[in-house]
């Protein structure tokens, strides 16, 4: 039976920010359940404003709430928007009466210290849940001890310290997790509810790890690399999940390939290479082997670039690498997981890579158990709903090659019919989870534009970065992007968005341009030759 903690907006509707609150702890354990209060007791809760609030009228009121309500309710945790004192202390930031099971904190001026409100009351709901498990535990004021929740912040700015260290300092610690015997008020935590607190602690000091998921899109996966050297500022990653060009990135990355790496291999790479046939041979390859090329060049070179990071004489394997896990589509059976976890951790991780990235009739389908495989975008192209089904509780950040509007109508040239085939219907999916998903607009870049100049290159790196940089900011980091970086950044991916349609519609006219000379110099020969005849 999990800790059912409840939140309650006390002189503003802030029930917004409190849900995302909770969302995030709830997120990631679930041995303490956070939930807002019930809608009948939200409006008077609202309706008890002050332009400051004691701590000891805010007990009365919550008193009041549970003798009049009823109910279950052994754990609430109030929220204030103004300024909050106690009869010993003016301008606390929280207080708590552990051993009624109740505790206010107050954002009010919280801004000048932590720009991520939302860390900040995940913060002091993991630190008022500690005081109800064990409500013996004191503040305490030794210097030493000052990252420990459990000290008193008389100086501010020290919240930060506690909110990014993560740490219960030793003697909290023991009386937390070891009691004595004839402290009947604490409540020793289980092994379950431990690593749930491991958990939030980590969450809140942001060294939880992390999720990253990548869509497939073909030569477009090059943008990931832009993205993924900001992102790394702030995150790391111990799952890396995907499917096509996103199982290519994540077999590299949980090999230890350093978004820096990924992005000067992906740099100096011609991508033309993996078209590895001739082309008067490409008819015949359609014809019998379902494909325009064998795909062989790419699962080689991803091989060999496993190789330099994993040395060993046998080629790497998926149970070599570090949380990877990508998908592909199997005929007649729906999806095929290689996971270095779990399912076929035994494949070679280049052969796994290749069954993903079997865009069809492009490369050769591969055989698995006697069964073609195919690219993973035909039924995982973004495999967030996939891998969340799997692993519900992981904190993940995804990435989406899309347009961030419902404009991606496409012609039927080219490489866009295979666009449409292979993205399939996932902006449901984008949409549930908005605030964790990066959308990376790559037009006019196709999925398999693989004959790309450096400055297409560039374009693909540049709208990963400015999408990375417009996520960051959002989570208002104290350390980070500012909206002018943001600004400046989306200014260069555009202006290279621009250099690149501009550089297309040149080859264009070019081409035709030249058809057109093709055209005119038969005509003139054939009627040239028709007039010797004569």
């Amino acid at each position: 039976m999990p800790y059912k903690i409840e939140l309650m907006a006390i002189g503003e509707d802030i029930y917004p920010l409190l849900q995302r609150a909770a969302t995030a702890l709830n997120g990631v354990q679930d041995q303490f359940e956070f939930h807002l209060s019930a809608a009948a007791q939200r409006a008077e809760g609202i309706s008890f404003k002050r332009s400051t609030y004691t701590t000891s009228e805010i007990w009365e009121f919550l008193r009041d709430q549970r003798r009049r309500f009823g109910g279950l309710r052994p754990y609430i945790i109030a929220f204030v928007t103004r300024p909050l004192q106690s009869p010993q202390f003016a301008g606390l930031f929280g207080s708590r009466e552990a051993e009624e099971g109740l505790a206010v904190v107050t954002t009010s001026d919280a801004a000048q210290y932590v720009k991520e409100i939302t860390r900040y009351c995940c913060y002091y709901l993991v630190r008022y849940t500690l005081s109800f498990i064990n409500p013996h535990i004191r503040s305490h004021e030794e210097a030493s001890r000052k990252e420990c929740y459990f000290h008193f912040k008389r100086y501010k700015p020290e919240i930060r310290e506690s909110m990014d260290s993560g740490t219960i300092c030793k003697p909290c610690r023991a009386r937390l997790y070891d009691p004595p015997a004839d402290d009947r008020a604490a409540h020793r935590p289980s092994l379950e509810e431990r690593e749930a607190l491991d958990k939030m602690l980590a969450y809140v000091s942001r060294t939880l790890p992390y999720a990253i998921i990548m869509k497939g899109g073909g030569v477009k996966g090059l943008a990931f690399a832009g993205a993924l050297i900001e992102l790394e500022k702030h995150y790391w990653f111990d799952r890396h999940v995907g499917a096509s060009a996103g199982a290519i990135a994540a077999v590299l990355l949980a090999a230890s390939y350093t978004p820096s790496e990924l992005t000067t291999l992906l740099k100096e790479k011609s991508f033309r290479d993996f078209m590895d046939a001739p082309r008067w041979k490409i008819p015949l390859n359609l014809l019998w082997s379902r494909g325009c090329f064998p795909g062989e060049t790419c699962r080689r070179w991803i091989a060999d670039l496993l190789t330099k990071k994993i040395p060993q004489l046998a080629e790497v394997r998926m149970s070599a690498l570090n949380g990877a896990l990508i998908y592909a589509a199997r005929q007649g059976s729906g999806t095929l997981t290689f996971d270095s976890r779990g399912e076929r951790r035994d494949t070679a991780a280049a052969f796994a890579a290749r069954c993903s990235m079997s865009i069809p009739f492009f490369f050769f389908p591969v055989t698995v158990d006697g069964r073609r495989v195919f690219d993973g975008g035909l039924r995982n192209n973004f495999p967030l709903s996939r891998f969340l089904a799997q692993e519900p509780r992981t904190n993940f950040i995804a990435l989406y090659l899309g347009k961030p509007d419902n404009s991606n109508s496409r012609g039927l040239i080219s490489g866009d019919l295979l666009d449409i085939v292979i993205e399939g219907e996932e902006r449901s999916t984008v949409d549930a989870h908005r605030d964790k998903v990066i959308v990376i607009d790559t037009s006019p870049v196709g999925t398999i534009d693989f004959n790309l100049a450096d400055i297409e290159k560039e374009f693909l790196l540049r709208v990963g970065k400015a999408a990375a940089l417009k996520f960051l900011h959002a989570q208002n980091f104290n350390d980070g992007p500012s909206q002018a970086e943001v600004a400046s950044a989306e200014n260069e991916a555009e202006a290279s968005r621009r250099a690149v349609i501009q550089m297309r519609r040149r080859n264009r006219k070019f081409r035709l341009l030249l058809l057109f000379l093709i055209v005119l110099c038969a005509a003139v020969f054939a009627f040239a030759a028709t007039s010797m005849l004569r």
